[in-house]
């Protein structure tokens, strides 16, 4: 009988609750699962489930039983998967199932800060219309979508679908080319050209070793001194302490994120100071949590558990 472990329940809210595999099993769950604990609490499954967790090779080589790793999420540099091809630990991930939330949220943020309307909004709680001889007012400028240049970096599902939400709105769309490439793709702008020219930028790619700190102070200095900056990705492909850095001398017009390096965020990180900034929207890592998205991460989990059982390589990474 399989033993599976759920290592963040957490992180799946408790109205939508994970599917329970069809096969016999005996469930483990754990609200939060800090590293220390894992090699303990997974020694003896076979089957691990997380969203979150770090499942290292450290880790893994002192839980030999464990075949199979559930990973709740899109994403998967949590898990050590050169570890998992060399012993045969197969790799699950879901897909697919959050592309027009996290869209959704991105163009919104892009709106959002594009219009001013966090600006204004508090204006008005200080009673701009309230008070005012005029039927309307524009205390701050409001900047159209249309026309202006979209740059995304990482075109796969989720930066197409903006892609494509952009050119809705009537914006240019570039896709930005690896940073390191040598040769442009067809369809595709040097990644130079891509941010210099851009007025919004959209982050959705990966985090890894090439990523890891995509955008810095250097690449903040290449762009236009208004363009908006939106990192619905991964904490660490933007350098954070240089994102604060730059909406505080005006080095950008402005930047939102939906992740952070550190998440849950501690008191002493950069964004923390940013928070009342009109400038920087800050979101909990929610984009990717439609009901409709909730919904679709539990009917893959489930296919992919059973799909494991029956020797298919359903989504699997490994």
């Amino acid at each position: 009988m399989e033993k599976i472990v759920h290592l963040d329940a957490i992180a799946i809210p408790k109205e939508f609750p994970l599917p329970r595999p069809d096969f016999a099993h005996e469930w483990i769950s754990y609200e939060t699962s800090p590293y220390e604990t894992l090699v303990e609490r997974c020694r003896e499954a076979t089957i691990v489930v997380t969203n979150k967790c770090r499942m290292t090779a450290e880790v893994l080589a002192q839980c030999p039983k464990v075949k199979f790793i559930a990973e709740l999420a899109t994403g998967y540099n949590n898990i050590d998967i050169d570890y998992c091809k060399e012993h045969g630990i197969g790799v699950a991930t879901i897909q697919g199932y959050s592309t027009n939330s996290v869209a959704e949220h991105t163009l919104t943020m892009m709106l959002m800060l594009s219009r001013s309307m966090i600006k204004t909004r508090k204006r008005m709680e200080d009673g701009l219309w309230v008070n005012a001889d005029c039927f309307c007012q524009k205390p701050y400028p409001i900047v159209d979508l249309q026309g202006h240049t979209l740059t995304v970096i990482g075109s796969g599902a989720i930066g197409s679908r903006i892609g494509e939400m952009g050119k809705v709105f009537g914006m240019k769309v570039l896709k930005a080319e690896h940073r390191s490439a040598t040769t442009v793709r067809p369809g595709y702008t040097a990644f130079a050209d891509a941010i210099a020219q851009a007025d919004f930028i959209s982050v959705n790619c990966p985090l890894n070793a090439e990523t890891t700190d995509l955008l810095t102070a250097a690449e903040f200095k290449q762009m236009k001194p208004s363009v908006i900056i939106v990192n619905n990705a991964r904490g660490g492909v933007v350098n954070e302490q240089d994102l604060v850095t730059a909406i505080e001398q005006g080095t950008i017009g402005g930047a939102a994120a939906d992740v952070a390096s550190v998440e849950p965020l501690p008191e002493n990180h950069p964004y923390v100071k940013l928070l009342k900034n009109d400038n920087f929207i800050l979101t909990p890592h929610q984009a990717w949590m439609s009901d409709a998205c909730l919904e679709e991460l539990c009917r893959q989990f489930k296919e992919n558990l059973d799909a494991y059982a029956q020797g298919k390589s359903l989504r699997r990474i490994v």
